[in-house]
């Protein structure tokens, strides 16, 4: 920035003359003060004054040289040397302020959060592939050439073998099943051929029960599901053999036990009703009672098959049929002290309730080379009551001269258990 000066002369009274000399160097200002002797004042006046315009210009400009050649920084005078005409525009006089220091510009820290991991598109769980569950076997029902010959079943017989016994975890009552006769029909049950008997040496082992009745008679289904066969016997092999029912229907029930489909059997029926694949419910009509097959009279044979539509699979239908009303279930186990059971030895149970002493027999089941007769896997049993009164009763068995008697109790709708355990 260059120099700029003002010269201002201002007559006073006194002989002093102060000029005041204004220097702008770079912004910066500084004051001089130069005192000239009263004579120069005078002179400079008279003189000046008396020349022509031209001559007094140039004489103001040698006394303004002068003047700045003799000018020292001083202190302020009477007389002031200021601006006397404007100045170019000027910055502001630098003021000293207190000026905070600068803050770094610098993004405020963001507070982090955390990474969220990222999700991918919702996708379906896959499962694993479930177990394949081969398809079953595919059961052999091609005729035998010849019919069974009838083993030599051994009665009042020690297995050599011990029994099942009784599963706590597996223990429970499956009366899932109903009477398969209409409501005023009794089961009327053959006790002189129970399940897993041969009738005292008469039949093949008898893997069901009978139930007499006329012909005619309205057989129902047992429990809702899908005929999975109805029809003759007469070249399929359902029993002993073929044409062993006659015709007979063949129910697989919705129930599954323990994870094992259920199946229920009629037997020796006529004017079959039903067809394959139908569905049909507990109750309804799927044929009459009949003699067909190797029944010689009317009546309604009845299975339940576990785990598999087969003969070997049959269990005791009196642990799968509800009780009737006022009616109860005794299941029982005659084994040794080592689990083995009794075979084909006649239980008696003594009902005397009543003026007169009633005896109710069965037998316990017999083995067949086959092993084609099943307790149940919770009871283990190998005798069956079934359709009795409630009441107290007393089991009475007599085996090689020695008598054991033990006291039940039969319920309404319940099974009673019994175990009577003998010597060797």
């Amino acid at each position: 920035m260059g120099k700029y000066c003002g010269l201002m002369v201002r007559r006073d009274d006194d002989i002093k003359c102060g000029i005041l000399l204004s220097v702008s160097r770079n912004g910066q200002e500084m004051t001089l003060s130069c005192y000239l002797i009263s004579v120069l004042k005078a002179c400079a006046v008279f003189w000046v004054g008396r020349l022509p315009g031209l001559a007094r210009c140039a004489m103001f400009f040698v006394i303004g040289v002068f003047v700045l050649a003799s000018c020292v920084p001083g202190s302020n005078g009477d007389v002031a040397l200021e601006a006397a005409m404007p100045l170019p525009t000027m910055l502001a006089t630098a003021v000293s302020l207190t000026v905070p220091p600068t803050n770094t510009a610098v993004p405020p820290t963001a507070t982090r959060l955390p990474t969220v991991t990222a999700v991918p598109t919702s996708v379906p769980t896959v499962l694993p592939s479930p177990t394949a569950v081969p398809s079953p076997t595919p059961i052999d029902r091609t005729c035998l050439a010849e019919r069974p010959v009838k083993p030599d079943y051994r009665s009042n017989y020690l297995a050599v073998e011990p029994w099942p016994t009784p599963d706590p975890d597996r223990l429970e009552s499956h009366f899932w099943l109903v009477k398969p006769l209409p409501e005023e029909q009794p089961l009327a049950l053959n006790l002189a051929y129970p399940y897993g008997s041969d009738s005292n040496g008469r039949y093949l082992l008898h893997n069901g029960i009978d139930s007499l009745a006329a012909q005619g008679v309205d057989v129902l289904a047992a429990g809702g599901g899908t005929v999975v066969y109805a029809g003759s016997d007469a070249e399929v092999l359902y029993g002993w053999g073929c044409g062993w029912y006659g015709n007979l229907v063949v129910i697989e029930h919705d129930v599954l036990w323990q994870n094992q489909p259920i199946y229920t059997l009629y037997g020796h029926v006529l004017a079959v009703s039903v067809e394959r694949g139908q569905r049909v419910e507990a109750g309804d009509r799927v044929a009459e009672i009949g003699f067909g097959g190797v029944a010689t009279h009317p009546h309604l044979h009845f299975e339940v098959r576990v785990g598999s539509n087969t003969f070997a699979a049959t269990q005791n239908p009196l642990l799968w049929l509800a009780p009737e009303a006022d009616r109860g279930v005794i299941v029982g186990r005659l084994v040794t002290g080592e689990k083995r059971p009794w075979q084909g030895t006649r239980v008696t149970l003594i009902d005397g309730r009543g003026e007169e002493v009633e005896f109710i027999n069965t037998w316990t089941y017999l083995d067949d080379p086959a092993h084609l007769i099943n307790p149940d896997a919770g009871y283990a049993e190998n005798f069956v009551f079934g359709d009795l009164v409630p009441g107290n009763y007393e089991l009475f068995v007599k085996i090689q001269g020695v008598e054991y008697r033990q006291s039940v109790v039969v319920e309404n709708g319940e099974l009673s258990f019994v175990e009577i355990v003998t010597e060797e």
